[in-house]
């Protein structure tokens, strides 16, 4: 547990240097993707064409703003 709050600090602040407050669920959600699929090397061209193909697509707008907390 420890060595993973690690990498996420440095994850959060090697790659986004300055992480906002509002985006924190983005960036946790990221960090949660690449440590999920660390190992799954072979499959990666496959599964990130199938991502970009299945998933709508994220306007300015709806990026910036505030998200909802359920």
């Amino acid at each position: 547990m420890h060595i993973t709050l690690s990498n996420l600090k440095r994850f959060l602040l090697g790659t986004h240097h300055k992480p906002q407050a509002k985006h924190l669920p983005r960036y946790l959600a990221e960090f949660t993707y690449r440590l999920n699929r660390r190992w799954q090397e072979a499959h990666l061209f496959e599964q990130l064409a199938r991502a970009c193909l299945t998933t709508s697509t994220i306007i300015y707008k709806d990026l910036v703003a505030e998200p909802e907390l359920t």
